[in-house]
């Protein structure tokens, strides 16, 4: 039973990294994962929690940011790539309109449409590691020509400004704009990355580890 209870542990501690592949095109040579190649070209992810496409032969390629891959959405993180014409763009939440593509660097992001510009835009990564999941879903506001997108939003006739995390707050005070972000005070430090396979999975469907890491916590 000891061994048993060591051995998930070691499991939890120690998350299935999957190996790099390596790929080879006219003398060009990349390793990482998630390769693709075109007929001269050839490209990879860093990590395994990346993503590659190939469009018109073009290679394109993303990674997620840390506090994105340490937190990911409750319906997994499954970045993307998308291409309009001889646009293309990777990432989470993409937005495909006007005859140009966008992505958000985060499942948390948010891409708008404005006066025929794509504008894209992520909570801080200090938002993400003290809310994770829990992070609530950013939007845009327009004034005029302008955009912005974060919590609160405030605008007047020309100007329009957001909070950056879920607990700032915008004010209008004759009809100028005033934002404020309180300070994150957590501080995440996290040892060993996530399981690749399962935080791509829906939150239902990941393997409980917990039992694991309170085991080798209380030792």
């Amino acid at each position: 039973m000891l061994l048993t209870l060591l051995g998930l542990t070691l499991l939890a501690a120690h998350p299935t990294i999957p190996p790099t592949t390596c790929e080879s095109v006219n003398g060009k040579t990349a390793c990482g994962y998630s390769c693709q190649r075109s007929a001269d070209d050839v490209r990879c992810a860093s990590t395994p929690y990346g993503t590659c496409g190939m469009f018109h032969g073009e290679v394109y390629c993303f990674d997620p940011p840390l506090a994105a891959i340490h937190h990911p959405p409750d319906e997994g993180l499954r970045p993307e790539c998308k291409a309009i014409g001889n646009e293309a763009a990777c990432g989470f939440n993409c937005l495909v309109t006007q005859g140009k593509v966008a992505c958000a660097r985060t499942p948390y992001g948010v891409c708008r449409e404005h006066f025929g510009e794509l504008t894209c835009w992520d909570p801080p990564e200090s938002t993400l590691h003290e809310l994770g999941a829990e992070t609530p879903r950013p939007t845009c506001l327009t004034a005029s020509t302008a955009i912005a997108c974060g919590y609160d939003c405030n605008n007047n006739r020309t100007e329009v400004k957001c909070a950056a995390t879920p607990r700032g707050r915008c004010e209008k005070d004759d009809f100028r704009l005033q934002c404020f972000d309180p300070p994150s005070l957590l501080q995440c430090a996290h040892t060993q990355p996530p399981d690749p396979a399962e935080v791509r999975k829906p939150k239902h469907k990941r393997r409980e580890e917990k039992p694991a890491e309170t085991g080798q916590a209380a030792r």
